[in-house]
């Protein structure tokens, strides 16, 4: 049942390399395509390697494309792990640009929880209890909820 396994040569490892890109062209993700050239490589080395004389086993085969898989896979995730700034701060980070202002509450703040409105929105708060009107400064923002306290100025 697994005799095809003592027969694995060059041309089985690209069938699987072109599998794995075709697959990854329809699941999306980019982790198949480095295994795939994993495979694609193994391949090209079986190739390469009866021409010199060298002929490798299936379980140096399968070795073989376990450490490039894991190599292609560690390269895939330092290529991935890409810190550069974004061209634009604060995009999809909502209402980051309304800390630091403020707002009056709309609806008093009561056991530490209550809403302001800023800009048509409903957004809720935290701090100490305090009556609806009251001038507050947004703090910060942790998990869409404005941590608040009362404003010295009011205005």
């Amino acid at each position: 049942m697994i005799e095809w396994l003592f027969a694995l040569d060059y041309y089985h490892w690209i069938l699987f390399g072109l599998m794995l890109l075709i697959a990854e062209v329809f699941i999306g993700g980019s982790f198949l395509m480095w295994i795939g050239f994993s495979a694609l490589l193994l391949g090209l080395l079986l190739l390469l390697l009866p021409l010199v004389g060298i002929y490798l086993g299936w379980e140096w085969q399968l070795i073989l494309f376990g450490i490039g898989a894991m190599v292609s896979l560690y390269l895939w995730r330092r290529y991935m792990k890409d810190d550069r700034e974004s061209d634009v701060p604060g995009l999809n980070q909502r209402g980051s640009d309304l800390v630091g202002r403020t707002a009056t509450l709309h609806d008093p703040i009561v056991n530490g929880e209550g809403t302001i409105i800023v800009h048509d929105t409903h957004w809720q708060v935290t701090g100490p209890d305090m009556p609806a009107g009251t001038r507050v400064t947004l703090l910060s923002l942790d998990n869409m909820v404005f941590r608040v306290e009362k404003a010295d100025n009011p205005s």
